[in-house]
């Protein structure tokens, strides 16, 4: 599983499977479900998702885990 945000955008992608998407499904006017064509969730994509949830704490994790990664590599 993968989660992105984008800050200029403000839109969290959440991506539960690492298989080709299908088809999608505007669920609600700021959530679009993704699927594979076997119709499992593939992806979720929250617009203005900063009005939905903390998304400054996904964030600082994210770098927090980036920076661990270098610091293994080095």
């Amino acid at each position: 599983m993968r989660i992105h945000y984008s800050q200029e955008a403000d839109v969290l992608y959440i991506r539960l499977k690492e298989t080709d998407i299908e088809n999608s499904d505007e669920v609600t006017d700021d959530v679009i479900m993704d699927y594979d064509k076997k119709g499992n969730i593939v992806g979720i994509e929250i617009l203005s998702a900063s009005q939905k949830a903390d998304v400054r704490e996904l964030i600082i994790q994210e770098f927090e885990k980036v920076k661990v990664k270098k610091a293994k590599v080095a």
